[in-house]
């Protein structure tokens, strides 16, 4: 109770220091966190691990001139009032750390535009250059279950455009990325742009709550990062040498735990323990990516820009042939013409796609790579095979289509936008184990109230439903690339908001190649009713 009293006190003291008022933005994913100068509070319940907690949250926001700062400090109570201690650990330096980092929901230099700009925490949608690579990557999709806290930066340098990103500082730079444009060397009126995309670890995308180094789907003690294994699977750890005399559960005390004294019998089989499972911070597995693009403005008048550019991407790293089970080369893939167009709020993209030889995927690094980064193919006890997204490039065959983007202002209320790929070539087929003529099709869709505008007591809603790189999206046959949700907000009074929000990922959890189970889909719910003062 000191500590809960302690921490409330040091949240409402900090907040009240930053007491004053603005506007309010809402993340696409993450919490409701106010962009201007004041405290916001909210209390409710949200679902974190299939378990419901009562959470009680302080959200202050500091400006200081360019600078900004929202924190996100959340208090999470389960059903018996027990406190989460998992968002407040301080046992180690490591651990201090990452609590410290979690309560940074973002802070900001600048405006993206601007010449120099920087923002650490919360990334919802992060697209590199022409997208080629890293098309609306997030990393608050599965927020607050999995709290990343990224860093994207823009400078002008020597007259080059630079942008630079990590998605988790806690990650120590697990994902990583570069850009360098410039307008080109001699034919100035075109700018030229080199991007480098690389994952130092794809192992990372698997969960690890208590963050030992053992996925959860491996881990005796997910929670407990002391432990690992249950050998006899009595919940005792077999290192836990205080309580656990029999680690193999044969009935006999195990000899490491007594000594030379008449009377006392010792296993006469031996101590047979289960094998450790992966530790994902000594084991990994990297993946890197490059792209080359081109871009010639028409025209730049008022509202309206046009122009039309063309680019090119390698995948860097290995990938599975499915008919043979060899490792072979990823691939990579061309745009050779593409058309973009801006008029006012309605902008406009069209692009002629081709993959040669297979093996390649557009936008790798998007919204679900952090669901799609790796997953268990198949698990046994404590042991499992993992599959990482590069490993399934295989299945991709030469193709070609085209792509197409439209975002539109609906009047005075709505905005919308909808996305939709077509691509067709060879797709991998199970069933015969052979290439086979198919498409491959990607849809996404978002509809949303203008930031500011209501109707009656409706203030805030969003829709959006995303999923890539199958044969038919309107099938609406879920996958690990199916991300869907909606958030809307109610204005109960001046300044209290009662808050909905519901999002939905896929990700294989029991190895069985679908997910089409229960434990499958991962839903993120929270209700909470929010107030400023």
């Amino acid at each position: 109770m000191k500590f809960l009293f302690t921490t409330i006190l040091f949240i409402f003291l900090t907040g009240y220091l930053f007491s004053q008022s603005d506007d309010d933005i809402a993340s696409s994913t993450g919490p409701e966190v106010s962009d201007s100068p004041g405290l916001q509070g909210a209390f409710g319940a949200v679902t974190i691990d299939g378990q419901i907690y009562n959470q009680f949250a302080f959200r202050p926001t500091l400006p200081l001139g360019k600078f900004r700062i929202a924190l996100d400090m959340v208090l999470y109570l389960d059903e018996n009032g027990k406190l989460r201690t998992d968002d407040w650990d301080f046992s180690s330096l490591e651990a201090i750390k990452n609590t410290v980092i979690d309560k940074i929901y973002y802070f900001q230099y600048g405006k993206y535009w601007d010449n120099n700009y920087f923002k650490v925490g919360a990334l919802d949608k992060t697209t590199i250059g022409y997208g080629i690579l890293m098309e609306n990557y997030s990393n608050t999709i599965l927020y607050p279950e999995v709290r990343k806290v990224g860093m994207e930066f823009r400078s002008k340098v020597l007259g080059l455009d630079v942008f630079g990103f990590t998605n988790n500082l806690k990650e120590n730079f697990g994902l990583n990325a570069l850009r360098v444009s410039a307008p080109a060397p001699v034919l100035d009126f075109l700018e030229i742009g080199f991007s480098w995309v690389g994952d130092r670890n794809q192992y990372l995308g698997l969960v690890d709550r208590d963050d030992d180094g053992r996925p959860d789907l491996v881990d005796d003690f997910p929670d407990d990062e002391q432990w690992w294994l249950d050998t006899d699977g009595d919940g005792l750890a077999d290192g836990d040498t205080i309580n656990e005399f029999d680690v193999d559960g044969d009935g006999w005390t195990d000899s490491s735990f007594t000594f030379p004294t008449w009377g006392i019998v010792i296993d006469p089989d031996g101590v047979s323990t289960k094998p450790e499972p992966i530790n994902i911070k000594e084991e990994s597995k990297s993946f890197n990516a490059v792209s080359l693009d081109l871009g010639l403005p028409l025209v730049r008048t008022g509202a309206l820009n046009v122009a039309i550019y063309s680019g090119a991407a390698a995948l860097i790293g290995k990938t599975f042939d499915p008919v043979d089970s060899v490792e072979v080369d990823a691939g990579y893939g061309i745009i050779p013409l593409a058309f973009s167009a801006k008029f006012g709020k309605l902008r406009f993209n069209a692009e002629y796609r081709m993959i040669p030889d297979g093996n390649f995927e557009f936008g790798y690094f998007n919204k679900t790579y952090m669901t799609e980064r790796a997953t268990f193919q198949s698990i046994s006890g404590n042991q499992g095979t993992i599959i990482t997204k590069s490993e399934k490039l295989g299945t991709y065959g030469k193709q070609s289509g085209y792509y197409s983007s439209l975002d539109i202002d609906l009047g005075k209320l709505f905005d919308a936008g909808v996305v939709y790929q077509n691509l067709n070539g060879d797709q991998y087929d199970s069933t015969s184990n052979s290439f086979q003529s198919a498409a491959n099709q990607s849809f996404s869709v978002f509809f949303e109230l203008k930031k500011g505008k209501s109707i009656g007591k409706l203030v805030e809603y969003k829709m959006f439903y995303e999923q890539r790189n199958v044969p038919n999206p309107f099938d609406f046959e879920y996958s690990e690339s199916t991300i869907m949700g909606y958030q809307t907000s109610l204005e109960l009074d001046n300044g209290i908001t009662l808050r909905y929000s519901f999002i939905r990922t896929f990700q294989d959890a029991n190895g069985d190649g679908d997910v089409m189970d229960k434990e499958d889909m991962n839903n993120m719910i929270n209700l909470e009713t929010s107030f400023r003062f």
